[in-house]
């Protein structure tokens, strides 16, 4: 019988462990430069060294195993130019290959949850091409389906004002 590895992860600011920015800024490149075409490596680098490493929006969290980063996932306030009265939003939520399908996204998402809720956000947003499953499975609602550049999204919405975050792996 195979076990399934298990990862012990720290999720902690991305501020707080600099060295790892061009990593994530890199991945979040190869992964959405087509939904985000005016963003570059290095914009990305900009902008994730311009967020604060305190309660706030926006931020940016990182998942760190073995002293490598895992993951990462943001709380941005507009995440869809063409949705600008949705906010704030749930971002970039990334696993790297290696660390996928050991609850390391689940970790990262209740984090931002954990901190939109002490932002007093009511409802947290969220658009995705591929992982709507994911995102129902863990209590996240469509609420409309609709092209974005270019490609077929739908953004979901969570309700923030129930008791507890749930904790789905």
């Amino acid at each position: 019988m195979n076990a399934k590895k298990t990862f012990s992860s720290k999720i902690d600011y991305l501020g707080l462990h600099a060295e790892f920015t061009p990593v994530i800024a890199q991945w979040h490149q190869n992964e959405w430069h087509n939904i985000s075409p005016d963003l570059s490596t290095e914009s990305r680098i900009s902008l994730y060294n311009s967020y604060e490493n305190k309660p706030s929006i926006p931020c940016c969290f990182i998942a760190i195993v073995d002293n490598q980063p895992a993951g990462s996932a943001s709380l941005v306030t507009c995440d869809m130019h063409d949705h600008p009265h949705l906010s704030p939003w749930l971002a970039s939520v990334y696993v790297h290959e290696k660390y996928r399908g050991h609850g390391i996204a689940s970790q990262l998402i209740n984090r931002c949850l954990e901190q939109a809720r002490q932002l007093n956000t009511q409802t947290l947003y969220l658009f995705t091409p591929h992982q709507t499953r994911f995102y129902l499975k863990r209590g996240w609602k469509i609420i409309e389906s609709c092209i974005y550049e270019g490609e077929h999204v739908d953004i979901m919405s969570y309700d923030l004002t129930e008791l507890a975050p749930k904790n789905y792996e």
